[in-house]
């Protein structure tokens, strides 16, 4: 469609909606398509908008995804349930001239399952927004509000084989597109009373009996644009007997508030505490065993609520687990407060929250911004650990739609999920990763722009990359925040395109101070494509920096609404990661680390004190091991290799034969491309290596211009082959001097030293003679020269032949014989290949499959005497483990004895106590029985009862001996004899014990049977005194009978007693 009838949109703001109606694809599978808004010539895409359906606001974003659908063998159709999409293209954005092209990107991407985690893009289409081909047709006449067009179509998904550069066909959508001007949204006190008055049927009576002169079909208002007409559309009745016009259909319900205001029992760090502001030492990669880390940068937020008082907050951020915040539990993850009241802060400090490995699938991240003073909450994000996708750094956008704030609440985070152990990847066998540790600026800088946020990428093609983004002016903003909506974000958005152009950036905390930023900061590059792309040809490590936003005077005057949305590096610096830097890493001394110093800061006006461009300096590493440590814990940096960034000589050849480029751009000039010069004249032709010594023609190169780069998606130029090939011209020339014979080309080419001429002789005739005749002379020679070799070239191209197939049989074998080897093998090629090849390429493959042969040959060696002293070491190592066993069994059987005396040392304190006890009890025994011994020596009435006390007297005396000679032998033995004395005077002591008992069970009996004969001796005495008389014939009962009186009863001797 030419521009003179395309209608004048350039000023006007244009809504473009998409509804999904269904999908069918080739095979089974879930899938899922993201769409993203396009442009031929625009790369800023900041402004555009994006609402999905059943949303309420528009949020700033141009790619969005929708949900998982499965394709069945059994369904031919499948559907989405997010299908109905709208954005926003701002005023400029669609031009009619032919640069500004505007397009719907939809991909499709194949995934295992339903769930979050890699996917693989299977095909993609292109739906041209506008300007629009023929079919169908704008309508020119639409009035605001209006359809430009509104039509159904079926889009094909294809896919481009890159080896034959062949599309095929994926799948196929079918979708309803509209296109039409953006109408301002009317508030409700501007709504004309007279649209709320409902009177549809008598109007709509008259309009059906209006006679009019054509029949005009309308064009029926999409629903979302009801509420943005100026007037409403004249009502119309529809096939279903209802009148479209009159519909009320229900209000958007409000939206909540961004908080409850609960309490928080976190406090603000203090701000002598600068842990969160960079990274320890103890700072690792990876996560504990048996735990799971997160790390989460807060850089800031915008739209923070006020506090319900009406006053403005002075914030703090705050991380838990979703289960520690349902418990109130207090935790240390917490943010500085801000330096003054404002609604948004700026943070840039790094909080890490550790999870239990088991649960942390089901856990969930909280971060809260807090009101300090108060402790109250402002905004809660809820993020479900599941979503994301370990070692990937998230940039996100974190909003939370709120009443009152059009925009939403938003916080910009980067998040990081870490795990015990780095997954391994098939596309990299030898490595798991790179290391990157950005030490600082090595000379401080006259001109600082403040700190400096790192930025650090893996791009598979620096030069697409630089002419894309690092040389635009301004340059685009090499970190794009992902937009999450909350309170229930979709899963679809934490997924990662396996699939990217320029690799996964990774971000920084700022660097300090502004005149010479440090950063020590540790980058890990792990993802499956940038260890793809890694030691490619065009491949390099990218760091842009960026100007750190600090304090809400700068949000105010740099960043306004565009809050932490990173617009333009301010410079850059790149280092190659080709085959070569490969080849310095895995050297044995670089293994820990290697040293780069001097790595040009480029594309900024920042300057040393000195006067120079500024420099960084940084440490690579070569990850090999699944839980690697920071290079943040090596003291000793300083020893490790340098990377030489200038290398003149060298074998193996040096890694830099160039300086690299320092690329300058002035404010205000646009940028040049400073990797090629653009040369309009050939440069002067190479001079004769060799002095000639007789006249003849000679062989000179001519110089050509140097091509640049093919950027990717264009064609390389007509005379491509043409300035690559070499080109060659002859010239004549006589070393006896400018008298004889003068310089002369070949017909037809350009002579490259002119004829010298005489300024002392004019021209003669007989000069032309003699050259002329010298010439003929010389080509006559040369001709004859030129036969004799012809001939011995044929004979030389004969044998050059049998030569070749000798070769081609030799390298047959060596193919043969070098398949069992990896890195041989990448260097073999197809029977095809070798067809085309010359014998120079050829022997040069074969020379290096030799080397690999050799080199591999001694590596195995190596290996050999390594696995032999391992072997020897191990061997060493069980007889080590063999004497350890037999001394902790040792040590075991030490440590049971030990135990065991123990005890009975215990006991022997027990049996020490026991004594002094049955001592007093004696004692106590003793003065009893004398007591009673003074008593019946009184009444000397019972002989036999003296003298059987006299026995016990000296039984327990002697008992009494014996127990002290125990003691005293228990005291000279100090208690750790012999265990057999001591066995023994347990043995006595027991003895002793059960004699003890036996006795005073004994003065016991005696001592009832001594009051019994008291009280009968008494009576018997009252008797006789009152002249009671006793008979033959009594009984007397209750006294003792002969045998018990003079104590001849075997008394029972008791047991000893054990304890």
């Amino acid at each position: 469609m030419e521009s003179n009838t395309l209608p004048k949109i350039d000023d006007k703001a244009l809504e473009f909606e998409i509804d999904i109606k269904d999908a069918q694809f080739n095979h089974e599978g879930y899938y899922y398509l993201q769409l993203s808004i396009q442009s031929s010539l625009t790369r800023d895409y900041s402004q555009i908008q994006l609402k999905k359906e059943g949303e309420a606001s528009f949020v700033r974003q141009r790619v969005i995804k929708t949900d998982f659908t499965k394709q069945e063998e059994s369904s031919p159709l499948t559907f989405f349930h997010d299908k109905k999409f709208t954005f926003h293209l701002p005023k400029g954005f669609c031009k009619n001239d032919k640069a500004h092209d505007v397009y719907l990107l939809v991909e499709a991407f194949l995934a295992s399952d339903s769930t979050v985690g890699r996917s693989k893009k299977v095909g993609e289409g292109k739906f041209p927004i506008y300007p629009r081909p023929n079919a169908p047709r704008i309508n020119l006449y639409a009035e605001p509000g209006e359809n430009l067009y509104h039509y159904t179509d079926v889009l094909s998904l294809l896919r481009t084989l890159s080896s034959d550069n062949i599309q095929m066909h994926c799948g196929r959508i079918r979708c309803t597109y509209s296109l039409r001007e953006l109408v301002p949204i009317q508030t409700r006190a501007e709504t004309p009373p007279v649209v709320k008055k409902p009177k549809p049927i008598k109007a709509n009576k008259q309009e059906e009996k209006a006679p009019s002169p054509k029949p005009r079909t309308p064009v029926p208002p999409p629903p979302t644009e009801r509420e943005k007409k100026p007037q409403p559309p004249p009502p119309t009745a529809s096939s279903w007997g209802e009148n479209i016009g009159t519909l009320n259909l229900p209000e958007t319900p409000p939206l909540p508030p961004a908080t409850d205001w609960r309490k928080v029992p976190e406090v603000p760090l203090r701000p002598e505490d600068k842990h969160t502001f960079n990274i320890d030492k103890g700072y690792r990669h990876v996560s504990e065993v048996g735990k799971e880390q997160i790390d989460i940068i807060i850089h800031g937020a915008a739209n923070l609520p006020q506090t319900p008082n009406g006053r403005i907050p002075q914030p703090f951020a705050v991380v838990k687990t979703k289960k520690d915040d349902d418990l109130d539990k207090k935790t240390t993850n917490t943010t500085h407060v801000s330096l003054r009241p404002t609604n948004a802060p700026s943070f840039e400090e790094m909080l890490i929250l550790t999870l239990d490995e088991a649960t942390a699938p089901d856990e969930t991240i909280v971060l809260t911004m807090a009101d300090a003073p108060n402790q109250q909450s402002l905004v809660t994000y809820k993020i479900p650990v599941s979503h994301l996708t370990p070692f990937h750094q998230y940039h996100l956008e974190l909003n939370q739609p709120a009443k009152g704030i059009p925009g939403g609440v938003r916080t910009f985070a980067t998040i990081t999920r870490k795990l015990p152990r780095i997954p391994r990847d098939p596309s990299s066998p030898r490595y798991l990763g790179v290391e990157v540790l950005l030490q600082s600026v090595q000379t401080p800088i006259r001109n600082p722009l403040g700190p400096l946020i790192a930025v650090a990428r893996i791009v598979p093609d620096y030069y697409n990359y630089k002419s894309d983004n690092l040389l635009s002016h301004p340059r685009t903003a090499g970190v794009t925040m992902n937009n999450v909506t909350f309170p229930s974000p979709h899963p679809l958005t934490f997924a990662v395109t396996q699939r990217s152009h320029h690799g996964h950036p990774q971000i920084s905390l700022p660097g300090h101070p502004d005149q010479q930023p440090t950063w020590n900061h540790p980058y890990l590059f792990v993802e499956e494509r940038d260890k793809a792309t890694l030691f490619t040809p065009g491949a390099a490590l990218v760091i842009e920096y960026y100007v750190a936003s600090s304090g809400m005077e700068r949000f105010r005057r740099a960043m306004n609404e565009q809050f932490w949305k990173m617009q333009s590096p301010v410079a850059f610096s790149m280092l190659p990661m080709d085959k070569e830097m490969y080849t310095q890493l895995i050297q044995d001394n670089a293994k820990h680390g290697l040293r780069v110093e001097g790595l040009p800061i480029q594309g900024s006006t920042l300057v040393t004190s000195q006067g120079k461009h500024p420099t960084v300096g940084m440490i690579l590493r070569l990850i090999t091991s699944d839980t690697p440590d920071t290079m943040k814990s090596v003291s000793n940096i300083e020893n490790l290799p340098l990377l030489d960034m200038h290398p003149t000589s060298g074998d193996p050849p040096p890694f830099y034969r160039n300086s690299p480029d320092i690329l300058k751009i002035e404010p205000g000039q646009p940028p040049a491309d400073t990797m090629l010069t653009d040369m309009t004249e050939l440069e002067p032709q190479e001079e004769l290596r060799e002095s000639p010594k007789a006249p003849a023609y000679y062989l000179q190169k001519i110089r050509k211009k140097a091509l640049s780069p093919i950027k990717d998606g264009e064609m390389p130029p007509i005379d491509a082959m043409e300035n690559i090939l070499p080109e060659y011209q002859y010239i004549f020339y006589d070393p006896k001097g400018p008298q004889e014979a003068p310089a002369r080309s070949l017909p037809g080419m350009s002579t490259r030293i002119p004829p010298p001429q005489s300024p002392s002789r004019g021209y003669q005739p007989e000069d032309l003679d003699m050259s002329t005749m010298t010439i003929l002379d010389h080509q006559g020679k040369e001709l004859d020269n030129y036969r004799s070799a012809v001939f011995k070239m044929g004979q030389d191209i004969i044998a050059l032949r049998q030569q070749v197939r000798d070769l081609e049989a030799n390298n047959s074998n060596l193919r043969r014989n070098l398949a069992n080897y990896n890195d041989a093998g990448r260097l073999m090629v197809e029977t095809s290949e070798l067809e085309g090849l010359t014998k120079p390429e050829i022997l040069s493959r074969y020379a290096a499959i030799k080397q690999t042969l050799s080199t591999q040959t001694a590596d195995l060696k190596l290996y050999k005497e390594k696995v032999q002293t391992l072997q020897n070491q191990l061997i060493k190592k069980n007889d080590d483990e063999k004497k350890y066993l037999q001394l902790q069994k040792a040590h075991n059987q030490q440590q049971a004895v030990v135990l065991k005396m123990q005890d009975k040392l215990q006991k022997m304190k027990k049996m020490e106590e026991a004594l002094k006890k049955q001592e007093s009890v004696i004692e106590k025994m003793e003065k009893v029985i004398e007591k009673y011994h003074k008593d019946r020596s009184k009444t000397q009435k019972d002989k036999e009862s003296h003298e059987a006390n006299e026995v016990l007297l000296q039984e327990n005396k002697r008992l009494r001996d014996q127990m002290i000679e125990i003691r005293e032998q228990l005291r000279v033995a100090g208690r750790g004899g012999d265990d057999l004395e001591k066995l023994e005077l347990y043995q006595a002591l027991e003895k002793a014990e059960g004699r003890i008992n036996a006795l005073e069970k004994q003065l016991s009996e005696n001592a009832k049977l001594w009051g019994r004969e008291r009280a009968d001796m008494s009576i018997k005495l009252n008797e006789a005194e009152h002249g009671f008389g006793r008979s033959t014939g009594m009984v007397l009962h209750d006294y003792p009978v002969y045998g018990e009186r003079f104590g001849k009863t075997t008394q029972k001797r008791l047991s000893p007693l054990y304890r």
